[in-house]
C-alpha cells in the first residue's frame, strides 16, 4: 500500500499543474481578446456536406477576423467575410470520428455558402462573439 501513495501523490499534482496551466492559458487568450489585440484561435474548417477537415487558424485583431490556412494544408475551403452564425452544436454522426472528442461545431452561412468550424469549447466563446449578428 506504501508504493501506491507516491504514485497518486504524483498523479495528482500533475493533474494540478495541468488545471492551473489550462486556466491560465485561457485567461491570457481571454484577455488579448478584450484589449483588442491579435489572437490566432485554432481550428478546422469544412464546408456544408463535406467530410474534409482542413486545420487553420481564426485569426482575431482589432474588432476584424481573417482565416489563415495551416501551412500543410494549401488547398481547401476558406472563411468568407460576410459569414455569420447560425448555430452551435456537438459533432454529429461520422463528424464524431473525425474531431476531437470535445470539438464543438460552429455552423455559419454566407453569401457563398454554409460551412462549419470546429473549435475546443474554451474557445468557441471568441469566434461567436466576432460571427454573432449585432443586436
Amino acid at each position: 500500500m506504501s508504493s501506491v501513495l507516491p504514485f497518486v501523490m504524483c498523479a495528482l499534482f500533475g493533474a494540478l499543474v495541468a488545471a492551473v496551466y489550462l486556466n491560465e492559458r485561457q485567461g491570457r487568450l481571454a484577455a488579448r481578446f478584450l484589449d483588442g489585440r491579435r489572437i490566432a484561435i485554432p481550428c478546422r474548417i469544412s464546408a456544408a456536406g463535406s467530410e474534409r477537415w482542413v486545420r487553420g487558424s481564426f485569426v482575431i485583431a482589432s474588432g476584424v477576423w481573417s482565416w489563415e490556412r495551416h501551412p500543410s494544408h494549401a488547398g481547401g475551403p476558406g472563411l468568407p467575410s460576410d459569414a455569420r452564425l447560425v448555430r452551435v452544436r456537438k459533432p454529429e454522426g461520422r463528424e464524431r470520428n473525425r474531431l476531437h472528442h470535445r470539438a464543438l461545431v460552429v455552423e455559419c452561412a454566407s453569401g457563398e455558402g454554409e460551412f462549419r468550424l470546429a473549435l475546443v469549447p474554451g474557445q468557441v466563446e471568441h469566434v461567436v462573439m466576432v460571427l454573432a449578428p449585432a443586436g
